[in-house]
Formats: C-alpha cells, sequence, structure tokens
C-alpha cells in the first residue's frame, strides 16, 4: 500500500510535491480547485507541465484529486444537477490536464427521494460525464463510501455496487474506500474477523478489483454511530488494529491511500510514521 495524505496547493497546484515531500507522502490527494465554490479558475498550460515534470521526478503517486464538497450527483433540483455534472466534468479534465490518477467523489444524498432514486440518477449523471469527457481521458472517478448521515448514499457497499451496475460505463469507474466513513457506517474493522467480514462485503458487492484507493481516517465517533468524524492515527475509537489490517493487505499492496486526519500536515509526518511501523 502507497501511504500518502491529502496535500494543500496553496501557491499553485505543483506546491503540493514539495509539501508531500515534506511529510514522507508516497502518494497524495489534492483539491484542484476551490472545493466551496462552483467558480474555478483555469489551470495554465504552464502549471500542468511543472506538475507533471514533478510526479516523474519525485514518483510520489499515483495520486487522486478530490472533488467538490458541492457536487450532488443523487439530487432531484434541475438546478444542483446542472452545476454539480458541470463542476464533475471540470474535475475531471483538471485531473486530466495534471496526469492525476483517480478522482474521487462522494456519492450525493437523495434528499427524500429515496435511495434507489439517488443510485438512478448518481448513474446517469455519471454516464453523461463520461461522455462529454474527453475522448482520451485516462482518469477513473473513484465513488467513496460515506458514513450515513441523514440521506447520503454509499453507507452500505450494496449501493456503489448498484451504481456500477446501473452505469454503462463501468470501465470508468471504481470505489474509495474511507476507513472512518466504514466504521461509523456499522463495518467493524477493529478484528481480524470483522475486518475480513468487510472485505468478504466488498467482494461480494462492488468486487475487489473496483477497490482502488483508500482514506485512512481514525474515527470519533462510535461503530455504526453514522456520523463522520475523522480523527487521526491512534486518536479516535478505531485503534491501529484496522490500519495494520490493511497496510498489510497484499490484496492492496499497490494501492494509494492517503490521509485525510484533522491536524493536516502538522500531523501528517509522524501518522505516516505510524503506519509505515505497522508494515511486516
Amino acid at each position: 500500500m502507497k501511504l500518502g495524505a491529502h496535500i494543500s496547493t496553496a501557491g499553485g497546484v505543483s506546491a503540493a510535491f514539495a509539501r508531500a515531500q515534506e511529510v514522507t507522502a508516497e502518494c497524495m490527494q489534492v483539491f484542484t480547485r476551490n472545493q466551496n465554490r462552483w467558480a474555478s479558475k483555469p489551470i495554465s498550460a504552464s502549471e500542468a507541465a511543472e506538475f507533471r515534470r514533478l510526479r516523474r521526478e519525485t514518483a510520489i503517486g499515483p495520486n487522486m484529486a478530490h472533488a467538490s464538497y458541492l457536487v450532488n450527483l443523487a439530487t432531484s433540483d434541475a438546478e444542483l444537477e446542472r452545476k454539480s455534472v458541470e463542476a464533475m466534468l471540470d474535475e475531471v479534465r483538471r485531473a486530466d490536464q495534471l496526469g492525476i490518477e483517480y478522482l474521487v467523489f462522494h456519492p450525493g444524498a437523495h434528499m427524500g427521494a429515496g435511495v434507489e432514486t439517488g443510485i438512478r440518477l448518481i448513474a446517469q449523471r455519471l454516464d453523461r460525464i463520461a461522455e462529454l469527457a474527453d475522448d482520451d481521458s485516462r482518469v477513473t472517478i473513484l465513488l467513496e463510501n460515506t458514513a450515513g448521515q441523514g440521506t447520503v448514499i454509499g453507507h452500505e457497499f450494496g449501493h456503489l455496487r448498484d451504481i456500477l451496475a446501473s452505469s454503462r460505463n463501468p470501465a470508468r469507474l471504481g470505489v474509495c474506500i474511507d476507513s472512518c466513513h466504514a466504521f461509523a457506517a456499522g463495518y467493524e474493522l477493529t478484528t481480524a474477523e470483522g475486518y475480513e467480514a468487510a472485505m468478504q462485503a466488498l467482494a461480494e458487492t462492488v468486487t475487489l478489483p473496483k477497490v482502488m484507493a483508500f482514506h485512512l481516517n481514525d474515527s470519533l465517533r462510535d461503530c455504526n454511530s453514522r456520523k463522520d468524524r475523522h480523527a487521526g492515527i491512534e486518536q479516535g475509537k478505531m485503534g491501529l488494529a484496522p490500519f495494520r489490517f490493511l497496510v498489510n493487505d497484499p490484496r492492496f499492496a499497490d494501492h494509494p491511500a492517503t490521509l485525510e486526519t484533522p491536524e493536516a500536515e502538522a500531523a501528517y509526518a509522524r501518522e505516516l510514521a505510524v503506519l509505515r511501523n505497522l508494515r511486516q
């Protein structure tokens, strides 16, 4: 497993590589645009070239971009749908421009329309994005599992399976598993038996080849709390056991796995050292 972190792009997206090196990240996740605004500034050709150059020289990767938090592909609201599809298409094009392999996004909230309707709408919008993307796009869009708050879709692995199965372009899609979200959604990862049960659930739903990346976060809340509250490594309810299982799982030996912990770059080097020490 490649161990990394979500890195700031302050000062330009290519500046993330120096920060990633400072915290000893082997891979990274970034925002390529403001995650809380619909509008985005274009990435210049020179900035994209510099990002690609640093990717080659540092060998940091494979890497992920995280889509805007505003995106909701499960919405039944026409205006929010339009903005969400446009934003996701922009995210795909920006990731392609930078040579980023994966684009992670939260599936969305059905807002009362029901899970089945939300799943159908997400798949339809993903198909539209795939059709509008450049023909030579190499970005894989990853559905992130969720904690299960409110009407958010994705806390059951079966939701992710159904989105993939409903899409006309499943080859363009995969899954990113967030450890905190899985624990909060009721997947007991703290014992060997619970971990294997969760992996079996993944294998029987989305299938393990579709699991392409991870977010490594502890949880402030208990298992099955349905609350998305990240904690630092060793700072939450999960302990080190789930992370020991993950970093030593040969099925995920080459997968990127990034921290999204509260102290961010102030704690990443220490947390990554803890995770590396779990390797056997």
